[in-house]
């Protein structure tokens, strides 16, 4: 779990250094990150994610999971109400030097998507939690620097959502909640899709991609289809 833990932490930090490294905070710039990781989250979801949920699932086993993915759908839609959408890209430039719902939102968000990571097999869902908080976490410290925090404080805010996922994936990784991986699985599923899907709608200009949008998007499940089934390969010889 260590090694959870470091993976979650270093993805925020990365976002970070983006931003006063690399300038990533540019509107067009995270508009083309978050269309990778839109696109990557939904073929993973789709290759991988849902599979595994739904392996030797049958009748009402299948169902009770269908309506698990319909609450982790409807459950995100209520969090952009606090966000204000920062999961799929959004900032918000204002007075308030301390969002506190944007931060209740994300860091909810954080939390709930990384508690079925104790139990879960495979490291493909920590991979899109990872590349997921990178945009997240460019878009919330870009954010915090613009309106008006000073660095200290933008550092204290992302540290907070920084150490959210690791305290959700520790939560979830209790013997207790082992039997409800499933149910989890399925609730971070229909995160994902309210996510993924708002990101790929919001990336079109007039019902059109342009050229660097749609590379990014194709990059992005290109990679997620890859890294799902080059192990299928390797494993069938």
């Amino acid at each position: 779990m260590t090694v959870i833990y470091a993976l979650l932490i270093l993805s925020v930090l990365a976002g970070m250094v983006a931003v006063l490294k690399l300038k990533l905070g540019e509107p067009r710039r995270v508009k083309l990150v978050t269309a990778f990781t839109g696109a990557y989250l939904m073929a993973l979801t789709c290759l991988h994610l849902l599979p595994e949920v739904f392996s030797g699932k049958t009748g009402n086993a299948a169902l009770s999971l269908g309506a698990f993915i319909l609450i982790g759908f409807f459950l995100q839609v209520v969090l952009d109400n606090f966000s204000g959408g920062v999961e799929h890209g959004h900032s918000h430039h204002h007075h308030d030097s301390a969002p506190i719902a944007v931060m209740v939102g994300l860091c909810l968000h954080a939390f709930l998507e990384a508690m079925p990571l104790g139990h879960a097999h495979g490291s493909q869902l920590l991979a899109a939690i990872a590349v997921h908080k990178f945009p997240v976490s460019i878009v919330l410290f870009s954010m915090l620097l613009h309106n008006g925090n000073a660095k200290r404080r933008a550092y204290f805010c992302l540290l907070i959502f920084a150490v959210m996922a690791p305290i959700g994936a520790a939560i979830g990784s209790l013997p207790a909640l082992e039997p409800y991986t499933p149910q989890l699985l399925a609730v971070v599923i229909g995160i994902f899709m309210h996510v993924a899907t708002t990101i790929l709608f919001e990336s079109s200009e007039d019902h059109q991609y342009n050229l660097q949008k749609g590379a990014a998007i194709a990059l992005g499940a290109g990679i997620a289809a890859l890294g799902v089934l080059l192990p299928l390969h390797s494993h069938a010889h």
